[in-house]
C-alpha cells in the first residue's frame, strides 16, 4: 500500500508539474494580450482627445456673418447716396429751369449746365469706383475667410474620420482578442476536463 501510495503521489506530482509547464506559456500569452489591449485603449483615448481638442479650436463663424452684415450696411449706404444724388439732380433741374427763365443769360446757363453735367459725371464715376472697390474688397475678404473655414472644416472632418477608423480598428481587435481568449479558455477547460 505504501508503494502504491508513493507511486500515486509521484504520478500526481508529475501531472501537476506538466500541467504547470503547459499553463505557464498560456498565462504569459494571456497577460501579453491584456497589456496590448491596455496599450491600444490608451492610444484610442489619446487619438479621441486629440481630435476633440482640434474640434474645440475650429474658428467661430460669427465674424464671417458680421462681415456679411457690414457689407449689407455699406450697400444700404450706397443706396442712400444714390437717393441723395437723385434729389440733388432734381434740385439742379429746378435751378436750370429758373435760370432758363432769366433773359439774356443763355451763355451763363449753358456754361453752368456743362459744369453741372461734368460735376455729376465726376461724382457718379467716383461713387461707382469707390463702391466697386469696397464691394470687391469685401467679397475677397469674405471669400478668403470662407475658404479658410472650409479648409479647417475639411481638415477636422478628415482627422475625425481617421480617428473613428482607428477606434473601429481597435474595437475590432479587442473583439477578436476576446474571442481568441474565450477559445483559449474553452480549450484549456476541455484539456483540464480531459486530464
Amino acid at each position: 500500500q505504501i508503494t502504491l501510495f508513493t507511486s500515486l503521489f509521484q504520478y500526481t506530482y508529475k501531472i501537476e508539474r506538466d500541467l504547470r509547464k503547459q499553463v505557464a506559456p498560456l498565462l504569459k500569452s494571456f497577460q501579453g494580450e491584456i497589456d496590448a489591449l491596455g496599450k491600444r485603449s490608451k492610444e484610442a483615448e489619446a487619438a479621441f482627445l486629440n481630435v476633440y481638442k482640434r474640434l474645440i479650436d475650429v474658428p467661430d463663424p460669427v465674424p464671417a456673418l458680421d462681415l456679411g452684415q457690414q457689407l449689407q450696411l455699406k450697400v444700404q449706404r450706397m443706396h442712400d447716396i444714390e437717393t441723395e444724388n437723385q434729389k440733388l439732380r432734381e434740385t439742379l433741374e429746378e435751378y436750370n429751369k429758373e435760370f432758363a427763365e432769366v433773359k439774356n443769360q443763355e451763355v451763363t446757363i449753358k456754361a453752368l449746365k456743362e459744369k453741372i453735367r461734368e460735376y455729376e459725371q465726376t461724382l457718379k464715376n467716383q461713387a461707382e469706383n469707390i463702391a466697386l472697390e469696397k464691394e470687391q474688397k469685401l467679397q475677397n475678404d469674405f471669400a478668403e475667410k470662407e475658404r479658410k473655414l472650409q479648409e479647417t472644416q475639411m481638415s477636422t472632418t478628415s482627422k475625425l474620420e481617421e480617428a473613428e477608423h482607428k477606434v473601429q480598428a481597435l474595437q475590432t481587435a479587442l473583439e477578436k482578442t476576446r474571442t481568441e481568449l474565450f477559445d483559449l479558455k474553452t480549450k484549456y477547460d476541455e484539456e483540464t476536463t480531459a486530464k
